[in-house]
């Protein structure tokens, strides 16, 4: 990967607004709030896979 590549970041602010927005009380909420508002590309991808994991497996009922 260039180096101009690896430093580019991602924001996640509007993300993560809209999130906590619509699902206040679900898991992945309290998991979005504790990330930095912007991530490398690389870093997205890596956690993005989790952060779907825990959006299917929790509904945010309880």
């Amino acid at each position: 990967m260039q180096e101009s590549q690896q430093g580019k970041r991602v924001s996640i602010l509007e993300l993560k607004r809209n999130f906590l927005g619509k699902f206040p009380s679900h898991q992945l909420s309290k998991i979005l709030s504790a990330e930095p508002d912007s991530l490398t590309g690389e870093e997205l991808l890596a956690k993005a896979q989790t952060w779907l994991a825990f959006f299917k497996g929790d509904d945010g009922t309880e």
